[in-house]
């Protein structure tokens, strides 16, 4: 896999996620504690293979922050606080909410109507098996 393309597992992604959802740069210690992890130098290995696979940046300071452009994970979830949504989840419910809305108010096809609820929960259980995607890989 060329630099910038791969996607971390286990405790690598859940130090990715950390650093995506912080709003500041994390020093070692900071990740460790945040994470979980027994000891710093456990910390610093999984930052090490992130920085390898390009993904984050140490900064002067030696604290850390996630590089966001170029990740396949980046580009199917959005990040609100320390939570990943995959993208499609608030784009299919307000497009429906729109789509049910402007057919109560004017046509009330309601055979139309059942169709986008259909679609929509096919869309929102494939965005939620996203999210599920999140769970196996961290663990």
């Amino acid at each position: 896999m060329s630099r910038g393309k791969r996607v971390p597992t286990g405790t690598s992604l859940k130090i990715y996620l950390t650093l995506l959802s912080s709003s500041e740069p994390l020093g070692v210690r900071e990740i460790q504690h945040r994470v979980g992890l027994k000891s710093p130098s456990t910390a610093k290995y999984h930052l090490d293979r992130l920085r390898s696979y390009g993904l984050v940046k140490q900064l002067p300071d030696g604290r850390y922050v996630a590089v966001k452009s170029g990740n396949p994970l980046t580009s199917i979830y959005l990040f609100f606080r320390a939570s990943p949504i995959p993208r499609l989840l608030p784009i299919t419910l307000a497009f429906t909410s729109f789509m049910i809305t402007y057919e109560l108010l004017n046509g009330r096809d309601y055979v139309l109507i059942i169709a986008l609820i259909a679609f929509s929960a096919y869309v929102i259980i494939e965005a939620l098996n996203l999210k599920s995607l999140i769970k196996y890989l961290t663990e």
